[in-house]
């Protein structure tokens, strides 16, 4: 995303330095309270340069929609307080409407905002202007409340669906703010989730009684491909993050690979064939799994969380008793996060936590307060679940049990644990990602400006501070601003017509012919497992373009074989399984969450007709079941975005 502020960094750096001319006199009396030094909390300096160039944009550049990029772990938090309390006290705005994602970000900013906590902390009020904290209570719309709250309160704080038209609470809302309130500003906080329609919409309506909107995210790109309509005023991103310490340095472990063995295994019959990569047959073997088979097996998958909670028991060394580790696992599916839980409670004995889509109101509550030296867990594994807005600075180890294609979707989990938790820029402190090689995840490290990635580990190794905490990195900056080229606003001898031009851009693809194309899918019965692994070595030519891996496994290891339930349970873990995908297709394809069932009941229908030949869930047989479950990966691939826009574009 392109950062508008650029070609105005000379004018802003004079205007500082000259002791902020051409502001009103509140302004300058809010700064000069906001910079004193002798405050009990401090803010950081990025922290206080975004607030700075806010102001800046607003009062001298006249800019209505501002964004700020800002690394997870950057305190975005704190600058929404800021500039909502300069608003308030300089600018006579008196509500201002919080918009989050999900429950979780709007769980955090609640404590947040309760009581005035954060601008009581930060002693933002003066003792002139102490009051006006009395105007900003806060209120939570949720779900089934009244909206009375709304007309009483200074500060409304709501997830984004609870203003869709699409449901009489939304309307509701949206309506008591349309005719009720006066001005308002807007804070739309991990911005980046605003691909929806609804999403948009609501933002166009409140566009008309919003004096100002500030975004604030730490990845703008959207998971549609586009950025949202603000401008970036203020890039503050990992690697200068990582030079004032403000995050935690990253170090990526990768186990040794070599050689592996696999079994072609007839999912009707039963027949198996074993191969090896001295085989000829290998490589048609390696082309039928999916990169991450090669760690979902039970013996790769033991392999890796044995390397993680290596690294975790180093963490816990590092804490030196300030605080409690805490072990972050992710993966894809429900099916896969029950079986790395049961690995780690039954093999390790590690109390674990495991949040989905469809964990109960207590789980979620144990995941917001895991962090906690008194939690009972030790890790915790998510399932599409737990990204942007679950701050839980402890998280000192991640293990990926699952391959990341999404820019924005391998960030937002990096995150989790990038949040220091000392706060002291000069206690260096490291996030411990343990990934395979298979995943090819290469890219993302490059993304997230990774430290180091250690090859070869294996379960035995150890790493002391010495080794493992990287030099703050070298980055580059911006040494003479005056030599930017400022382009001037367009002039035109003729009008534009603007509206046309917009008309004529194309919308994004729409399979109108979805059924069809769904109609010509099939799944086939034979697939390619990973069966055992060796423990020898074996004289063969040098592997140059496939690293394989050497593990002790069973002679014997089905994957496709998830171990026999009763048949309520299996149907339930189907059902479950489809739910979770169906949610996470409409999050990266930036459709909104309560499309779900619509795009449920399709995939079911379509598993009804290839693979369980017409009968419904509860007439088919076991086997049935399983392999539709075995074969939801390549279902997943088949809806893609333009097949799900024709779905629910057409509801």
């Amino acid at each position: 995303m392109q950062d508008s502020f650029l070609q105005h960094v000379e004018d802003f750096e004079s205007w500082r330095d000259s002791g902020f001319p051409n502001v009103k006199v509140e302004t300058r009396e809010f700064i000069d309270n906001f910079l004193k030094p002798d405050k009990k909390w401090k803010m950081w300096n990025h922290q206080i340069e975004a607030v700075l160039r806010t102001i800046y944009a607003y009062e001298i550049l006249e800019k209505k929609n501002c964004l700020l990029n800002i690394v997870t772990g950057g305190g975005k938090t704190v600058i929404i307080a800021a500039v909502l309390f300069w608003l308030k006290s300089v600018h006579n705005i008196n509500k201002f409407l919080i918009l989050t994602p999900n429950t979780i970000v709007r769980a955090r900013l609640i404590q947040d905002f309760k009581d005035g906590m954060v601008f009581k902390n930060f002693e933002f009020a003066t003792k002139q202007n102490n009051l006006l904290l009395n105007d900003l209570a806060l209120h939570v719309m949720e779900s089934g409340a009244q909206p009375q709250g709304i007309l009483d309160s200074g500060i409304i704080l709501g997830n984004i669906q609870q203003m869709y038209s699409t449901n009489t609470g939304g309307k509701r809302n949206l309506s008591y703010l349309q005719e009720f309130v006066g001005d308002i500003a807007i804070f739309n906080d991990e911005a980046h989730n605003t691909p929806a329609g609804e999403y948009t919409n609501v933002l166009n309506l409140l566009s008309k009684k919003s004096k100002f909107r500030l975004d604030t995210t730490a990845t703008p790109n959207r998971a549609d491909g586009q950025e949202p309509d603000s401008e970036m005023i203020y890039y503050y991103d990992v690697t200068r993050a990582l030079k004032d310490g403000i995050i935690k340095s990253i170090v990526v472990y990768q186990p040794e690979v070599r050689l592996l063995q696999l079994t072609y295994t007839n999912y009707e019959t039963g027949e198996r064939k074993n191969v090896t990569e001295l085989d000829a047959e290998f490589k048609e073997a390696e082309k039928g799994l999916a990169p991450f088979h090669w760690i979902l097996d039970e013996e790769p998958m033991k392999k890796q969380i044995a390397i993680a909670l290596q690294r975790h028991e180093e963490q816990k060394t590092r804490a030196k008793t300030r605080y409690k580790p805490l072990l972050f696992i992710v993966t894809m599916s429900i099916v896969e996060g029950e079986r790395a839980q049961k690995m780690l409670q039954e093999r390790f004995k590690i109390k674990t936590l495991l949040v989905t889509q469809e964990s109960d109101e207590e789980q979620r509550n144990d995941a917001m307060l895991i962090g906690d030296p008194d939690s009972k867990y030790e890790a915790v594994v998510s399932v599409l679940m737990l990204r942007e807005g679950w701050d839980v600075p402890q998280v000192s180890t991640i293990l990926l049990l699952r391959k990341f294609s999404s820019p924005v979707y391998g960030q937002q989990v990096i995150g989790r644990g990038l949040r220091k938790i000392i706060r002291n820029q000069e206690e260096r402190e490291i996030l411990a990602v343990v990934d395979h090689p298979r995943l090819e995840h290469d890219w993302l490290w490059r993304l997230v400006a990774v430290s180091k990635v250690k090859q070869n580990v294996s379960d035995k190794d150890l790493f002391d501070d010495d080794e493992d905490l990287p030099d703050k990195p070298i980055i580059q900056t911006l040494v003479r601003p005056e030599k930017l080229i400022k382009i001037p606003d367009p002039e035109y001898d003729v009008e534009v017509d603007f509206k046309k031009i917009a008309d004529d851009i194309p919308d994004d693809e729409i399979d109108e012919d979805w059924k069809s194309i769904l109609e010509s899918k099939t799944y086939e019965r034979e697939i390619w497992t990973i069966a055992k692994t060796r423990i020898n070595s074996v004289e063969m030519k040098s592997l140059k373009d496939k690293r394989v891996e050497l593990l002790d496994g069973p002679d014997e290891f089905d994957f496709a074989m998830m171990g026999k339930y009763p048949r309520d349970v299996l149907e339930n873990k189907f059902k479950q399984e489809l739910l979770s995908i169906c949610a996470g297709l409409l999050r990266e394809t930036g459709f909104g969450a309560n499309l779900r069932g619509i795009l449920y009941q399709v995939m079911l229908n379509h598993i009804k007709t290839k693979i369980f030949s017409g009968k419904t869930l509860c007439d088919v047989d076991d086997d049935d079941i399983e392999f539709a479950m075995i074969s939801m990966l390549e279902i997943r691939k088949n809806f893609t975005k333009s097949i799900i826009a024709g779905i629910v574009g057409t509801k």
